[in-house]
């Protein structure tokens, strides 16, 4: 009898266990982009309202999240600033084959505190942009920051990386990237355009053409062991046209 009763302890105990595990498959986390902040929130509210079911979000650059994921980290789904990182995760079998989706595009911009006295410009290939101004620059750290490396790239293609390269003051995403200018602790700064849209404390300088960078796409995908009905039912509904006008509100274009 004792022995009976600890076999059946046991299996209950395991039981358990197995539906701790199977409820934390279920549980509903995105790791997502800072750029996406508040995009990303409003669309998962919205979802949460229809369904009832909630949603955690992890913001940070692209770059750290992938490694997060690498790691041993397991989000339902994962929005990255560019398909860099996340073919990074599908090479290391990390995301569901299939499940890669743009899901919307950005601009880049070159901003400034809004009291600068340096004025808006219409770009042209004939700016020099060293000489637009001549203090430090913020940038995402472009290691592991989508913006950061865009905001490379276009120094590149203008030929003004190496002068400008001991100006940056890289960040550890682009949302610090845009603070730093807005606290006027640089003079300019290059971040994503909704970013700058949405502040009352920076000014955009220019528009910069995408012929000088590689395309500003976001893309998502579902982690592997996470796919279940709930994460595909959140997938969907990102892309839906439900959340289209979400897109649109914060200046994201689909």
């Amino acid at each position: 009898m004792r022995y009976l009763t600890w076999m059946f302890i046991s299996v209950v105990l395991l039981a358990s266990c197995g539906q701790g595990k199977t409820e934390k498959k279920r549980e509903l986390v995105v790791f997502c982009a800072s750029s996406l902040t508040d995009v990303v929130s409003d669309i998962c509210a919205g979802f949460e309202k229809e369904t009832g079911r909630e949603v955690k979000l992890n913001l940070a650059s692209s770059g750290t999240l992938a490694r997060q994921i690498e790691h041993g980290a397991g989000p339902s789904l994962f929005i990255s600033a560019n398909k860099k990182w996340l073919d990074y995760l599908d090479d290391l079998g990390k995301t569901i084959p299939g499940t890669s989706k743009k899901v919307a595009a950005n601009k880049m911009v070159l901003v400034a505190p809004v009291n600068s006295e340096i004025e808006p410009f219409v770009f042209t290939p004939n700016v020099k942009l060293p000489e637009v101004f001549k203090g430090r620059i913020s940038i995402g750290d472009p290691q592991h920051v989508p913006a950061g490396a865009y905001a490379v790239q276009i120094f590149e293609n203008l030929n003004c990386e190496k002068e400008l390269e001991s100006r940056f003051l890289p960040a550890k995403d682009v949302r610090s990237a845009l603070m730093v200018v807005e606290l006027g602790e640089v003079e300019a700064g290059v971040v994503y355009k909704t970013d700058a849209l949405k502040s009352a404390k920076v000014k955009i300088l220019t528009e910069f053409p995408d012929s000088l960078h590689k395309p500003v796409d976001y893309y998502m995908a579902v982690v592997k062991g996470r796919e279940n009905e709930n994460s595909l039912q959140l997938y969907n509904y990102i892309v839906s046209e439900k959340a289209l006008p979400v897109w649109e509100k914060y200046g994201f274009i689909q």
